[in-house]
Order: C-alpha cells, then structure tokens, then sequence
C-alpha cells in the first residue's frame, strides 16, 4: 500500500465532522478523566474557528492535510493575540494538533514537522514572533522533543520559539 498524500490548506465547513471524529478517536481518551468531552461543543468550535479564519486570515489558522478524496488526516488550530502575564509579547498560540493515529509513525512524524512549518508561516504573516506550542498527552516527550529539534524552546509541556 502506498503512502497517502493531502495537502494542506485552510479548513472548511466541510470538514469539521471529520476534525471531530479524529479528536473523538484519537485523542478523546486523554482528556475524558478530566473533562467531559461533547461533540456538540467542539464542532461549534472548530466551526467558529473555520468562520473567524475566513474572516480574519490574520487572527485564525484551522488548516487540515486533506486527501484528494476530501478526507481529513491531520489538523491543527493556532490563534493569536495571546500574551504571557508578565510581558506584552504578543504569542500565536497552538490550540491543536492532531494527527490520525491509524497513518504510519513516519508519516505522522512528517505531518508534525509540517505543521511546524504551517504555524511559523502563520506567525510571520501575522508579525508575531513568538509560537507557544502546549501538550496535555499521557506521553508527550517524542512531540516535545521534535519542538526541540525544531528549535523551540521545551519548558515542561510548553515549547516557545521566538522568530528571528
């Protein structure tokens, strides 16, 4: 079997239910001893973030890897206008990464790094200089060690770079 391919663009209406199902299949089970996740309340999310980055290119990112069969692999979802309490630094703010856990640890692995890529594109845009990246998974050190590789900045689960 060969590898999939997508490309990555800016999320649609489209493919929300499938940025849901990939968060409810993948990731839910790290969050719902915590939390009681609803699949309501996170499409009405992922909806107003696809709404707010149509609106606002500058102030949204929700981009999905997307299959030239429109299905969804990965997502991520950065915002910005966030500041640290003690500095006015401006920040884009990682809200989501998410990488279908059923592709290859290779592939998932490109994807991350893709989304590296996606995220610093996004910020310079914006002319933002510094990306906070969090994590809240059980096992969390392969991601963190990839923000390092990528020359961000690994603080327990948070990872900053600062643009150059």
């Amino acid at each position: 079997m060969t590898a999939p391919t997508w490309k990555w663009q800016p999320a649609s209406g489209l493919h929300v239910k499938d940025i849901v199902l990939i968060a409810q299949d993948h990731f839910q089970f790290e969050i719902d001893q915590i939390f009681t996740p609803c699949a309501t309340t996170y499409s009405h999310n992922i909806t107003l973030a696809v709404v707010n980055q149509f609106y606002g290119p500058n102030h949204v990112l929700l981009w999905a890897a997307i299959t030239p069969e429109q299905r969804v692999l990965a997502y991520t979802w950065a915002i910005r206008g966030q500041r640290a309490e003690w500095s006015d630094n401006e920040m884009i703010v990682i809200r989501m990464a998410h990488v279908a856990m059923g592709l290859s640890a290779r592939v998932r692995v490109l994807m991350i790094r893709q989304m590296f890529d996606i995220w610093e594109d996004f910020a310079r845009r914006c002319g933002v200089a510094i990306i906070c990246s969090t994590t809240m998974r059980h096992s969390q050190s392969v991601f963190l060690r990839m923000h390092a590789q990528a020359g961000y900045d690994v603080r327990g689960s948070y990872a900053y770079k600062r643009l150059k």
